[in-house]
């Protein structure tokens, strides 16, 4: 498992991520991304192994280049 977050500065509010994959994305009160899990841990998400692929896609398709796994 890893962690996910959003860098919110370079957020460009197109909800792709919170469209596509609302298990681990959300939009915050500012219209920027976020991610999840179940509303709680706010961008500081525990991503189980079985959708890291998932988040991955995410992460390659956003057209801010803001999502990235959090480095341990």
């Amino acid at each position: 498992m890893r962690k996910a977050y959003v860098d919110k500065d370079n957020c460009t509010s197109c909800n792709q991520c919170a469209d596509n994959l609302p298990k681990y994305f959300m939009m915050d009160e500012d219209d920027l991304s976020q991610t999840h899990i179940g509303g709680e841990t706010i961008n500081d998400a525990m991503i189980p192994d079985e959708d890291e692929k998932k988040v991955q896609k995410e992460m390659d398709e956003c057209p801010g280049e803001c999502i990235h796994w959090k480095k341990h």
